[in-house]
């Protein structure tokens, strides 16, 4: 089975294989490296309403983005319609940002405990309402990022499917696991698929994509219209060229098939060797630093760390997926607080690398 082009609203992503939202990752740096390297669609980290509407500057630099990055969605969560309308309006009235996208789905406990995120998989009456106010209140898309349900005593999924459509959304992109169960456990994607025949909206599948055969099996499995990569694309901005690859390796007819180079085959089967990983790591840091700089100016006071110390220090959690099988991470992992400049980290992966080649 094959991916088409995506299209809702004003919105058409020609490959939708897309990057998750995910807090403390995806923000400017990482989502311009999947971008590049075949990701269809990007969403900002989660951004909050109530920061928005009360003018908080470093809720503002979690939209910070570059004008290449397209398309993008602007990704906000709350419980208050008002101040989701305004966030929602904020957002448009940037210009930066091709569609919004309503947070329905976080699992994690300080969202959560606002009546947030996922919390509103026990409200569905006020989901609706926030779906549907926003919905009227911009013109520019509205798409919704829930869960199959919070746990197996509320809402399962066709009710949640049935309240975000009739609330007005053009697209729905669903974790195929309860919100109870964070990331653990095996994604339900019968039950993606089961909400993707109740919908005339465009679905997007999320949960358990690490490689690109995934990718392809939700797709089989679930009929899903594009496919979202959240975890499995933290140090591996490759995967989006891998099930792009995937995908166009599929036989178009028993007399005509795609013909790959080696490289291509290669990045399908996940390979990416020793000397592409560090060199991605050096560009993710410079971006890094850049995004820091910026963000630094923008304040005006003076922070704790300078640009490049920030930069190293968010990247830590990045580096045990980079590394990941290349050698033995704990030797590395407990210098990293050590290592505050961009040389000296890279300085120490290189003398692993070369012990490991």
């Amino acid at each position: 089975m094959q991916l088409k082009p995506l299209q809702f609203g004003g919105v058409e992503i020609g490959l939708p294989v897309v990057l998750a939202p995910m807090a403390g990752y995806t923000d400017a740096a990482m989502r311009s490296l999947c971008l590049e390297r075949g990701a269809g669609a990007v969403y900002t980290e989660l951004t909050s309403a109530e920061g928005i509407r009360r003018d908080s500057k470093k809720t503002f630099q979690v939209l910070a983005s570059g004008p290449a990055e397209h398309p993008i969605a602007g990704h906000i969560f709350g419980r208050d319609p008002k101040a989701m309308v305004k966030a929602a309006r904020f957002i448009e009235q940037t210009g930066r940002f091709d569609w919004i996208d309503i947070n329905c789905g976080c699992p994690v406990k300080k969202v959560v405990s606002r009546g947030a995120g996922a919390a509103l998989l026990k409200e569905l009456p006020l989901m609706g309402e926030i779906i549907a106010k926003v919905k009227s209140a911009v013109s520019l898309p509205v798409s919704v990022k829930t869960r199959i349900g919070f746990n197996s005593d509320t809402a399962g999924p066709l009710e949640i499917a049935r309240v975000v459509e009739e609330s007005g959304a053009d697209m729905v992109a669903v974790h195929a696991r309860l919100a109870r169960n964070f990331h653990g456990g095996d994604p339900d994607w019968q039950a993606l698929g089961e909400m993707k025949q109740a919908l005339n909206i465009p679905l997007i599948g999320n949960g358990g994509v690490y490689a690109p055969a995934d990718a392809q099996r939700m797709v089989e499995v679930a009929g899903v219209d594009g496919v979202m990569v959240a975890r499995g694309a933290i140090g591996n901005p490759w995967i989006f060229e891998q099930i792009k690859n995937k995908f166009l390796a599929e036989p178009q007819s028993s007399q005509s098939k795609i013909v790959q180079s080696q490289r291509s085959l290669r990045l399908c089967e996940g390979y990416i060797g020793i000397q592409t990983r560090r060199d991605m790591m050096a560009e993710h840091l410079r971006r890094l630093v850049e995004l820091n700089e910026e963000k630094q100016h923008d304040s005006g006071k003076p922070k704790k760390y300078s640009p490049e110390q920030a930069a190293c220090i968010q990247f830590r959690t990045h580096i045990p997926y980079y590394v990941k099988g290349l050698f033995d991470k704990k030797q590395l992992l407990m210098k990293l607080a050590t290592l505050m400049s961009v040389e000296a980290l890279l300085e120490e992966i290189d003398v692993l690398m070369e012990k490991n080649r």
